[in-house]
């Protein structure tokens, strides 16, 4: 399950209708997601690169048992109720979700089981359901970003800044204390199995309702670090997995020209995206979820 993004500029209002559920859409987050999609051409990446895992994840299932992989998008095509229906035509015995978020959160997880709940339940299917709450204790996590930085990180110099980012979360109703203590704690694990001498792990792409979210955000953690940092500054988008336009343009187009404004060069590391390592993160992910009696 993803969260699902529009391919071209003629879906983006039909989009945000369906994310603001109804409600009137803040000419804000109008203006801001027009703005973001035209400069991508009207689409982000994160589309075809949520449909390459699936279909990855699906050929390596399949060598191991009667297992089918849907996708479903909480707020774009294919739905959830697509995948339901897709589901209900194999009689499947179990369910097992797999939210594309990699950190444990209540609230988050609870945003893609409670609307996929409610179809499955509305299908009539009587079936075992269990939703992964984040997969980062997997071994294969770890691996997956490893594969991605330990070449990258080497050509630096010794000074250079590392920062970790992960998705701010709101925490009026809740302190999300499970997910930022994942966060840093991997964090904290790849910096020392990469031997980073600087780095730091803060919160991005905050939203512009409630009072209140994670710390601390990427710009603070920017100013509060500038006096420690070299001349290069890296950002590394722990807590996305894949490319979307909460990278491409939260960090590589915002967050960047404020780096530059401080004096700063900015770089950003890849992501997984759809490696085979990352691939077999969920399959071992799946695999626990099977074992598991939670």
């Amino acid at each position: 399950m993803a969260y699902g993004s529009p391919t071209r500029m003629e879906d983006v209002m039909g989009y945000l209708e369906g994310i603001y559920e109804g409600k009137p859409v803040p000419q804000y987050a109008i203006d801001e997601n027009t703005k973001k999609y035209r400069m991508f051409g009207g689409k982000s990446p994160s589309n075809r690169i949520v449909e390459n895992v699936a279909e990855k994840l699906s050929s390596s299932l399949s060598a191991d048992g009667d297992f089918k992989v849907f996708l479903g998008n909480k707020h774009w095509k294919p739905t959830l109720d697509d995948a339901v229906s897709a589901i209900s035509g194999f009689s499947p015995e179990n369910v097992i979700a797999i939210p594309l978020f990699p950190f444990p959160s209540k609230n988050v997880v609870n945003s893609y089981r409670n609307p996929l709940k409610e179809s499955l339940e509305a299908s009539g299917m009587d079936i075992g359901l269990k939703v992964v709450n984040g997969f980062n204790e997997q071994e294969l996590f770890l691996k997956s970003w490893l594969d991605v930085l330990e070449g990258y990180v080497s050509g630096f110099p010794e000074d250079t800044f590392y920062l970790f980012s992960a998705h701010s979360l709101p925490t009026t109703r809740s302190p999300e204390e499970n997910y930022r203590q994942s966060f840093l704690q991997t964090a904290e694990k790849l910096a020392s199995m990469l031997g980073l001498k600087h780095y730091g792990a803060a919160f991005q792409s905050r939203g512009k309702y409630g009072a209140k979210w994670l710390e601390p955000s990427v710009e603070d953690a920017l100013e509060s670090n500038l006096g420690r940092m070299g001349k290069s500054l890296v950002a590394i988008p722990l807590g996305f997995i894949y490319d979307h336009l909460e990278i491409l343009y939260d960090l590589d187009y915002e967050f960047r020209n404020l780096v530059k404004s401080r004096g700063k060069e900015y770089h950003r590391s890849s992501l997984p995206n759809d490696s085979d390592t990352f691939v077999s993160c969920l399959k071992e992910a799946v695999m626990s979820a099977i074992s598991s009696n939670k």
